[in-house]
């Protein structure tokens, strides 16, 4: 890795150091990942976020709308695993079972599950969601092409300085989440029924708690519309009770 997130899209010139306060601020009201906190507050996009992502892990960037998917490779996930995962497979290498797979959030223990599933190690690359949703509905389904592309990427804006007070304010939620993945993510070894019950389980429990708090974000979201409340202040807000 090379560097932290937040510092990283301050040296591109893509956010400024109070919006990363203010993104920080939420993440600590409302739990997820960084990357997703600022995406949904508005301060950087999907492309934006998968540069700095790519900087950051060392992940090779794909653009899903240019590159031909063999057959072979589409066999090794069913389509329910791409869509329950966020997952689409770009390629694979047979002999060394080796299989390169789209995600926009290369999180390592939702790769695991993923490596289980295909029973293939896995080597993450880097796409839009969107671009990944687009690109099961072409091949899964057969749908034609006909949605926004999401390429070339955006290029970095001017450089600054990253504010390491952020760091001091929130030294918890600044360190690099240790649970991305950076490398290939190899199938663990034969798990129990009962085991296999659980992680379905836990998804299940996720994403039920996903879809609540996609409902309190919107919320929140028409509270800013109306005026109500400002960008960052409810975190604020709460991370100080």
């Amino acid at each position: 890795m090379s560097g932290k997130l937040g510092d990283i899209l301050i040296s591109q010139g893509v956010i400024d150091h109070d919006k990363l306060i203010s993104a920080l601020s939420d993440q600590r009201a409302f739990g997820g990942k960084l990357g997703r906190t600022l995406i949904d507050l508005g301060y950087v996009t999907e492309d934006e976020l998968l540069c700095a992502l790519s900087a950051q892990l060392g992940l090779e960037l794909v653009d899903l709308d240019d590159v031909e998917v063999l057959p072979e490779a589409l066999r090794c996930l069913p389509v329910d695993a791409c869509e329950r995962y966020g997952v689409f497979p770009v390629r694979v290498d047979s002999r060394e079972r080796v299989l390169s797979v789209a995600t926009a959030e290369p999180d390592r223990g939702t790769l695991q599950e993923v490596a289980q599933v295909a029973q293939y190690t896995l080597e993450p690359m880097l796409a839009s969601m969107t671009s990944i949703e687009r690109a099961v509905r072409r091949y899964y389904f057969g749908e034609s092409d006909s949605g926004p592309r999401d390429f070339p990427l955006a290029a970095p804006r001017a450089r600054s300085v990253p504010n390491r007070s952020a760091e001091a304010a929130y030294p918890d939620l600044t360190a690099d989440p240790e649970s991305y993945a950076a490398e290939a993510v190899a199938p663990a070894g034969h798990a129990l029924d009962e085991m296999q019950e659980l992680r379905v389980l836990i998804i299940r429990l996720e994403r039920t708690v996903n879809a609540q708090s996609r409902a309190f974000r919107a919320l929140v979201d028409l509270l800013q519309e109306k005026g109500v409340v400002r960008r960052g202040e409810l975190g604020q807000r709460t991370s100080k009770k």
